[in-house]
């Protein structure tokens, strides 16, 4: 979204493994800081018997919030609220995918940069962390 600007600069982690079927771990709690000097945190588990499937991202004009199969988007005195499929983003990224193949123009969303993007948040927070 913000380009290389947007990139995390520095991360202190926690990380646990909450069920013993999970190793080496399931949960993170991070505080990220970006190059351009927004900061932020990260917490993700897959061990906690917490039911919940939300997050939110909050931004200098809006937020946006998702909880289970409904985003609500802010932005100043306004608010849109769309019912979306309740799913966990690998459908929508297979169609998106099939979609590129059947009309010959590729997703820039689903490009190796933003794969690997995606990989540097993950690889940050994991070998930043203290206590795994």
């Amino acid at each position: 979204m913000l380009g290389s600007e947007g990139r995390m600069a520095k991360v202190s982690a926690f990380t646990a493994q909450l069920q013993e079927h999970l190793p080496p771990i399931d949960t993170v709690n991070a505080g990220v800081k970006l190059r351009n000097g927004a900061s932020g945190t990260v917490a993700i588990s897959f061990g906690t018997t917490f039911q919940g499937a939300e997050w939110t991202v909050a931004c200098e004009k809006g937020t946006v919030e998702v909880d289970r199969g409904k985003v609500t988007v802010k932005k100043g005195d306004k608010e849109d609220v769309e019912e979306c499929d309740d799913g966990n983003g690998v459908i929508e990224e297979v169609k998106v995918w099939a979609d590129s193949l059947e009309s010959g123009k590729w997703d820039a969303m689903q490009s190796p940069e933003e794969a690997l993007a995606d990989l540097e948040v993950v690889s940050g927070i994991l070998t930043e962390c203290c206590d795994t």
